[in-house]
C-alpha cells in the first residue's frame, strides 16, 4: 500500500488530500505544528520554520508506514507590505518565511527523492513518485505589497522547473508547483479550494508521466494555461 506525507496538513487542503487519497488505497501521514485533522491519519508534529528536522519527520513516516511515494507540500507563510513600503519586513520575519516557503520545501523534495530511490521502480509502481507543492501566481505574477512573499516562492518554482525538467527528466519522479486560478486567470485567496486541490493531487500522483510543472488549474476543471500577465491589482 503506497504511503502519501502531507505537509503542512490543515483542515481545508489537507483534509481534503487525507480523505481523497485515503479513499484511493494510500495510507496517509499528516505532518503540522499542531494535530488538526482526525486520529485516523497517523500525525507527526513538525514546524516548517525549522528545516533542520525535515529529515527526522521523513526518517519516522518510513520507519511507521514506509517511505512516501507522494509528498505533498502545503505549509506557507504569507506577509502583506502597505504599497508604499515593500520593504517593511525585518529580517528575523523574512528569514521565517524563506524556511517555511523555500528552505523547507528544498529539504522536502531532497527527502522526496531519497525515498523515491528507495523504493525502487518495484516500490514506486506505474504511477512512479510526486513532489507535489501548494505554489500561487506570485512566481509569474507582480502583486503590490506581496514582494517578500513573491520572492519565496518564486525560488521554490524555479526548483520544481529544475527538478521537473532538468534534474530527474529521465526518472519516473514528478514534481508540479500547483497554482489555482479563477476561470478568468485571476487568482485565488479565501477561496482556495481544498478538494479542488485535493483532486488534482491524485490526478497528478496518478499520472505516470510528468505533465507542465507549473500546473495551473481551474477548481472542478483541472489544468489550464493561462496568457502570461506581468502584474495584476490586488483585489482580496
Amino acid at each position: 500500500m503506497p504511503t502519501v506525507l502531507i505537509i503542512g496538513a490543515g483542515l481545508n487542503t489537507g483534509k481534503a488530500a487525507a480523505e481523497t487519497f485515503l479513499a484511493a488505497g494510500y495510507q496517509v501521514a499528516v505532518a503540522s505544528r499542531t494535530q488538526k485533522l482526525d486520529s485516523k491519519y497517523p500525525y507527526y508534529a513538525f514546524d516548517a520554520s525549522k528545516p533542520e528536522t525535515v529529515p527526522t519527520l521523513f526518517e519516522k513516516v518510513s520507519a511507521d508506514l514506509g517511505a512516501p511515494s507522494v509528498v505533498i507540500y502545503i505549509s506557507a507563510a504569507g506577509h502583506t507590505s502597505p504599497p508604499e513600503n515593500p520593504f517593511d519586513m525585518e529580517l528575523e520575519e523574512f528569514r521565517r518565511g524563506l524556511s517555511i516557503n523555500t528552505t523547507s520545501p528544498y529539504y522536502a523534495a531532497r527527502e522526496a527523492v531519497r525515498s523515491f530511490e528507495k523504493l525502487g521502480p518495484y516500490g514506486l509502481g506505474p504511477d512512479g513518485g510526486s513532489f507535489l507543492f501548494v505554489g500561487n501566481g506570485l512566481n509569474t505574477i507582480a502583486l503590490p505589497g506581496f514582494m517578500s512573499f513573491a520572492i519565496q516562492k518564486g525560488a521554490t518554482s524555479h526548483m520544481i522547473q529544475n527538478l521537473a525538467l532538468a534534474e530527474y527528466d529521465s526518472k519516473p519522479y514528478k514534481f508540479y508547483y500547483l497554482d489555482e486560478r479563477h476561470a478568468d486567470g485571476t487568482y485565488v485567496t479565501s477561496d482556495l479550494s481544498g478538494i479542488g486541490h485535493a483532486k488534482e493531487f491524485l490526478k497528478l500522483a496518478k499520472d505516470r508521466k510528468q505533465g507542465p510543472w507549473d500546473y495551473t488549474f481551474v477548481s472542478g476543471k483541472g489544468y489550464e494555461k493561462f496568457p502570461p500577465v506581468e502584474v495584476m491589482a490586488w483585489n482580496p
